[in-house]
Order: structure tokens, then C-alpha cells, then sequence
């Protein structure tokens, strides 16, 4: 069985949301100085990277990642749709088109719209004009699907030309719905993830968040296991 990462590697230079995320690496102790061991330092915001964002991101009374048992992060069913997004687009899916052939116990879904090239080629238009998501998917997905968490190749669920409509997608999919007195599980988000080498649906994904106390969000390693 083969795995890809679908998750990139932090570093100094990681684009962020609006360019104002905090990130240093700083290596404290250095063999090649006389150190007796390579000692590294990271300063990191929680929503940097590849991240995955909690419901208590949008929501005071919403879990943190912590709270979550170790098997919610392993999704034996991912379902993948193929969406090429423009620059500042919200992403308006067809639902009964795009989610007619998701099986009924799909986990995970990921949009893959290829606008992660523009991450390394032209990082200003990633950062500043990537496309975002309608709430509409997330009241849709709450009430139609088994979906725990989705994942997309651009920086953030909310674009940042549309931030108003941005929080409003955020709660639909974090916070808590009560929907004719049934409460509705929240969808987990993966933002910033690398689905260039994603050619087939992945037949299980790991996700790996840092755990710490009140995570609202944590960078998070996301593998992906194919045939």
C-alpha cells in the first residue's frame, strides 16, 4: 500500500491567512557550534500550515481537539470532488450533482481545485485572493451526510475578499446547529492542505493534530493511504 503526505512541512516562509499568522523555527543548539545535540524552538499560532480547525474555534461551548478520541482522526471512507475554483470564488456546489455517487458512509471530504499551485509560484494571490466556501455546504453536509471533516487546497475556508461570509461558513460547519430539536455533530476543517499528488480517492486517512489544552486549531500531519 502506497502513502502520501497531504499535509506540507512548516517552515520560516509558510504562507498565512492574511499574511499575519505567527511562525518561527529557530534552531537553539547546533552539533557544528560544539552543542552536544541539534535542539530546535517553535513559536506557532494554532491556525498556520496545515491546520485543522475545532468547533471550539467558532464556537465557546464547541469541542476543542483534545476532547477527541483517538479514532475520530482515522477516516476509512474519504470521498474527493474535483472543483477547479477561481481566485475569489465561493464555492457554490450542485448537491445533488456533486453528491449523488458519495456512499452513505462517506467520513472525508476533499475539494481539490489546484489553486495550492499558486502557494509556491505566487504566494501574494494565494494568501490574499483564494477562493472560499458557501455555509450553504455546511447546513447541507450536517443534514445529508456522515461527513466529520472536509479538506481543501487553498488557505482558508473563508476567502479573504469575503470575510463576513467567511465566519458565517466557519459556524455553519463548527458551530451548534439545532435543527428541529436534533443537534447536528459539527464537520471538522483542513485548511491549507497539498493535494497536487492526489490522483485517486484515498482508501483511508490519518490526520494528526497537535494536541494541547483548548486547541481551538492545531497544524496537523494528514496522510493519505492508496492502492
Amino acid at each position: 500500500m502506497k502513502s502520501i503526505f497531504l499535509s506540507y512541512t512548516l517552515s520560516n516562509n509558510v504562507p498565512s491567512y492574511g499574511n499575519e499568522g505567527l511562525l518561527e523555527i529557530n534552531q537553539t543548539s547546533k552539533i557544528i557550534d560544539g552543542d552536544s545535540c541539534n535542539k530546535s524552538e517553535l513559536h506557532v499560532e494554532s491556525h498556520i500550515g496545515t491546520h485543522i480547525d475545532a468547533p471550539y474555534h467558532f464556537d465557546q461551548h464547541g469541542l476543542s481537539l483534545e476532547k477527541y478520541q483517538a479514532d475520530f482522526w482515522v477516516c476509512n471512507n474519504p470521498f474527493v470532488i474535483d472543483y477547479p475554483a477561481k481566485p475569489e470564488e465561493i464555492i457554490q456546489l450542485n448537491f445533488e450533482k456533486e453528491f449523488a455517487l458519495m456512499p452513505e458512509d462517506a467520513d472525508i471530504l476533499l475539494i481539490k481545485t489546484n489553486f495550492g499551485r499558486y502557494r509556491t509560484i505566487n504566494p501574494p494571490k494565494y494568501i490574499f485572493n483564494g477562493p472560499g466556501i458557501t455555509p450553504d455546504l455546511g447546513y447541507y453536509l450536517r443534514n445529508n451526510s456522515n461527513i466529520k471533516m472536509i479538506g481543501f487546497d487553498f488557505i482558508s475556508l473563508s476567502s479573504y475578499s469575503n470575510r463576513q461570509l467567511g465566519r458565517e461558513a466557519h459556524k455553519a460547519f463548527l458551530a451548534r446547529l439545532d435543527i428541529d430539536n436534533n443537534s447536528l455533530n459539527p464537520i471538522l476543517i483542513i485548511e491549507d492542505m497539498n493535494l497536487s499528488l492526489l490522483q485517486t480517492t484515498p482508501l483511508k486517512i490519518i490526520i494528526s493534530p497537535v494536541r494541547f489544552d483548548l486547541s481551538d486549531g492545531s497544524p496537523a500531519t494528514v496522510i493519505a493511504f492508496l492502492e
